[in-house]
C-alpha cells in the first residue's frame, strides 16, 4: 500500500502472481528504489544529476573533494557519509556497503544538499502535481550524516520547477508504465542548478499525504485503497483526512523532532501540542519503552509535527512552543529530544 520499503517489494511482487491489484509493479518499484537506475532514468528523460565516480576511475586519476558515498538501495540516510579525504572515503564506502541490501554503494561530488521535494498522485496514467515542499536538512555531527529538519509547502519554486521539468517527468512515467499510486522526488537546489536524487514510490517519510490532501485536496491513502479493492482509478470525492473546520493558512510545515540515545521512561507534552489551533496533527513516532539508537538517520525521528503559518515568525513560535512542552524522560530525569534545527537563524527560501 506504500508503507514500508521492504513491504512493498514483497508485496508487489506476491500481488502480482495472484493477478490482483497493486498500485506498482516489481519493475517500476526497483528501478526507483535502486539510485543507479533511477540516476539513468532521469539521464534518459534530460533531468539533471549529480556526477558521479566509478570505482576505477578514483584509483586511475583521483577525487575531486568533497564528495558524498551512500548506498545504492538504502533509504532514510542510512549509510550517507559527506568524505573530505582519502581516509574518510574508505570509511564512507565500508558504512555504504554495509547499509546496502545487494553491497552496492555511489559516490559522488558533493553539492549544496538542502533543495526541494515534489508530489505526484498518478490516476489511471495521469499525472497530478501535488506540491513542492523546501526542505531544510540538518547533520547529524558525529555520523556526518544529513537528515530533514524541517519541510516547508508550498515552495516559491512551483513555477519554476514545473515549467523546467514537468513534461519531462510525464515522459519519465509514461516511459516505466505508471498508472497508479504517488510519489516523491528529493532534487538538490543550488544557485540556477537542480539536481534529481533519489526518488520514492510510496507515501514521504514524514507524512505527506496531510500536506497534499490540506494543499491540494487529494486524499492519496483513499485514492489507494479503493484501487486495491477495486481496479479502477478514482483520485476525487473521498472523505479527507485533514480533521474538518482547520485554520486555513498560507504555509503548511513539517517538523520532525529528533531525539537522543536512550530509553523513553515518560512521555510528556503531546496534548499540548495537538490543542494548538495552528496543529493539524501531531504523529508520535516512539513511547514510553521504546528504546532509542544511535543511528543518525531518520529513525530517530520521535514525532512529526504538521502545523500551518502564515509567516516566519509564527513558524518559530510554534517550533518553540512544541520544545517548551514535549519532553521525552529517561529515567534520571533527562529530556531525550533534541533541537536539531536553528530556528534563530532560520529564514524562509
Amino acid at each position: 500500500m506504500g508503507g514500508n520499503e521492504n513491504v512493498i517489494k514483497s508485496a508487489c511482487a506476491y500481488l502480482e502472481e495472484l493477478n490482483m491489484p497493486c498500485y506498482c509493479k516489481k519493475e517500476q518499484w526497483e528501478v526507483l528504489q535502486d539510485k543507479r537506475k533511477f540516476k539513468a532514468l532521469c539521464m534518459k528523460h534530460h533531468l539533471p544529476v549529480v556526477f558521479q565516480y566509478g570505482i576505477q576511475e578514483i584509483k586511475n586519476r583521483g577525487i575531486d573533494y568533497p564528495v558524498i558515498t551512500k548506498p545504492a538501495d538504502g533509504c532514510g540516510s542510512s549509510g550517507f557519509t559527506v568524505c573530505q579525504n582519502d581516509y574518510e572515503l574508505e570509511i564512507g564506502i565500508e558504512k555504504a556497503k554495509e547499509n546496502s541490501p545487494t553491497n552496492n554503494i555511489i559516490i559522488e561530488k558533493y553539492v549544496k544538499n538542502d533543495g526541494v521535494v515534489v508530489f505526484y498522485t498518478v490516476s489511471g496514467g495521469k499525472l497530478y502535481f501535488c506540491g513542492l515542499e523546501d526542505k531544510y536538512p540538518v547533520r547529524y555531527e558525529k555520523q556526518g550524516s544529513y537528515v530533514g529538519g524541517l519541510f516547508v509547502f508550498e515552495s516559491d519554486l512551483v513555477q519554476e520547477f514545473r515549467q523546467k521539468f514537468e513534461n519531462n517527468l510525464a515522459d519519465l512515467v509514461k516511459d516505466i508504465g505508471i498508472r497508479e499510486g504517488s510519489f516523491w522526488i528529493e532534487v538538490f537546489h543550488d544557485g540556477e542548478k537542480y539536481y534529481f536524487n533519489e526518488a520514492g514510490y510510496r507515501y514521504g517519510g514524514s507524512a505527506s499525504i496531510y500536506p497534499i490532501d490540506y494543499m491540494y485536496g487529494i486524499n492519496q491513502v483513499a485514492a489507494d485503497v479503493y484501487y486495491a479493492l477495486t481496479g479502477e482509478s478514482l483520485i476525487h470525492g473521498f472523505v479527507s483526512i485533514v480533521p474538518e473546520n482547520v485554520i486555513r493558512k498560507k504555509y503548511y510545515a513539517v517538523y520532525p523532532i529528533y531525539a537522543k540515545k536512550g530509553e523513553i521512561v515518560q512521555v510528556r507534552g503531546v496534548s499540548e501540542v495537538e490543542q494548538c489551533p495552528e496543529c493539524i496533527t501531531f504523529i508520535t513516532k516512539m513511547d514510553k519503552g521504546d528504546i532509542i539508537m544511535d543511528s543518525g538517520t531518520f529513525s530517530q525521528v520521535a514525532a512529526l509535527a504538521h502545523f500551518v503559518f502564515d509567516n516566519e515568525y509564527e513558524l518559530k513560535s510554534f517550533i518553540e512552543k512544541v520544545h517548551d512542552v514535549y519532553q521525552l524522560l529517561d529515567s534520571n530525569d533527562q529530556n531525550l529530544v533534541c533541537n536539531m534545527l536553528d530556528i534563530k537563524n532560520l529564514s524562509l527560501k
